[in-house]
């Protein structure tokens, strides 16, 4: 399943998109009261109150556009007919998301609203409250998919196939199929790889897409698969029927011999992202003179529900300390670092221990750990005030969610850990991150806090 986190960026992400609507609407006739953030606010309530307030919003905004000029205000209402449209979409993810709701209820008034929208044409797709409602609506019909297609819970670009196939009844007229087709298949590439993506791909290929997207996804692969050249690669576990490896990078001089080895565990919410993202991190990491072992991690995007990045940074520890030494590696050495969700995974594997997400471990001190953690935008306490529910309600299908937070599982005699963090880190609290190291240093644990003022999660 895909993380709420990644959702909720993608919202706010939405709102600051340039605006790429025809000159002829102005500013002023924008739908400026339904706003994402708004819906956000709202989605707690429950349905019918959550009805009538952004259909309220919405009728606010068309009396206003009632006293505008007839040019002015046409494309407004279709701006505003799909920002609606979006809202209805996202709530029920969303309320499931925010409440104590045990399951994510469809909303039986949607077709109505869908119904009435535009029939979405060349101009349409200029207009960014149209693709942001089709990337919204894509979402919820490839979730419905993959719920209820055992062949598309299988194998890899889960997400992908699910939306391309989805994307039959929503589109349905091949051209504009082909654009949106194209936009998710670089997507996939841009921030999941392109591992898994020979099937997807012949279904684009079949519908005969213009030599010029055929170019621009083949050099999208191609941009990818470069990062492999001369790198060793190390296949350290399987999921689903699909193999998952570490990929080692050689610094030029290295430290000492046998040499010491950093885990790289990517950022994403757990939802997308590949192993050579974030190549400033590592590549400081190479000029340091230490091998860095970069980890392709199961995003919920490729594997929905089979994603499980704590297994797969215990495993891949786990198997670097037993085979580290076969790549000149020096095994009492090995550290793990990441950023964002990759950090928070070095940080509980430092707090933890490597410890599959099947193994309920309380303070168990047998789990081995990682000589150092270097963590950067990691959450420290995702049970804390300042995260929301979604944690809670993911590992607690697994067990106890305080076996899963960095924070719930500190002890003493746990490595040291250099944290960097923005001040205003509007994902992974800054709070709880000093709260991590203030306890940390109670407990005689080495824990270096680099507070980065003016500075957001990014």
């Amino acid at each position: 399943m895909r993380a709420a986190l990644s959702l909720l960026m993608f919202a706010s992400m939405v709102i600051a998109m340039p605006d790429v609507v025809r000159a002829q609407a102005p500013a002023p006739q924008d739908a400026t009261a339904l706003t994402m953030q708004k819906m956000l606010s709202l989605a707690p309530l429950a349905r019918a109150q959550f009805v009538r307030e952004w259909d309220g919003l919405r009728d606010v905004e068309l009396a206003r556009l009632s006293r505008a000029r007839p040019a002015d205000a046409s494309d407004a209402r279709v701006r505003l007919a799909f920002r609606h449209a979006q809202g209805r979409v996202m709530y029920p993810f969303f309320h499931w998301r925010e409440t104590d709701a045990a399951a994510i209820e469809p909303d039986p008034g949607l077709g109505l609203v869908l119904a009435r929208l535009p029939t979405i044409d060349a101009r349409l797709w200029e207009v960014r409250e149209v693709r942001e409602y089709l990337d919204a609506r894509l979402h919820d019909l490839a979730r419905e998919r993959l719920a209820n297609d055992a062949e598309l819970g299988r194998g890899d670009t889960r997400w992908l196939r699910a939306e391309l196939r989805a994307l039959d009844s929503l589109l349905p007229q091949r051209e504009m199929w082909l654009r949106q087709a194209t936009a998710l298949l670089a997507k996939h590439i841009d921030d999941d790889g392109s591992s898994g993506i020979d099937e997807p791909m012949g279904w684009w290929l079949a519908r005969s897409p213009p030599a010029q997207s055929v170019r621009k996804i083949n050099e999208a692969i191609e941009a990818d698969r470069a990062h492999l050249r001369g790198v060793r690669s190390v296949r350290y576990r399987e999921v689903g029927g699909v193999p998952l490896f570490l990929r080692i990078l050689e610094p030029s001089q290295p430290r000492a011999a046998p040499r010491p080895a950093m885990l790289w565990l990517h950022g994403g919410s757990a939802t997308e992202g590949t192993w050579w993202h974030s190549p400033v991190t590592t590549r400081a990491l190479l000029e340091a003179g230490v091998v860095v072992v970069a980890v392709e991690l199961t995003t919920g995007n490729r594997f929905d529900r089979d994603a499980d990045q704590i297994t797969d940074a215990s495993e891949a520890f786990e198997f670097l300390a037993a085979h580290g030494a076969e790549y000149g590696i020096d095994v009492r050495r090995i550290g793990a670092a990441g950023f964002s969700s990759g950090g928070s995974l070095a940080l509980l594997l430092a707090a933890r221990g490597a410890a599959p997400s099947a193994m309920r471990s309380g303070l168990s001190p047998r789990f081995p750990r990682p000589a150092a953690a270097i963590v950067s935008g990691a959450c420290a306490d995702p049970l804390s005030r300042h995260e929301d529910g979604y944690f809670r309600k993911t590992a607690g299908k697994q067990g106890d969610p305080a076996d899963f937070s960095p924070f719930a599982q500190l002890r003493s005699g746990l490595p040291p850990v250099l944290a960097v963090h923005a001040a205003a880190d509007e994902f992974c609290s800054f709070a709880d991150m000093s709260k991590f190291e203030e306890r940390s240093r109670v407990l005689g644990n080495e824990v270096t806090l680099v507070s980065v003022e003016g500075a957001s999660h990014f």
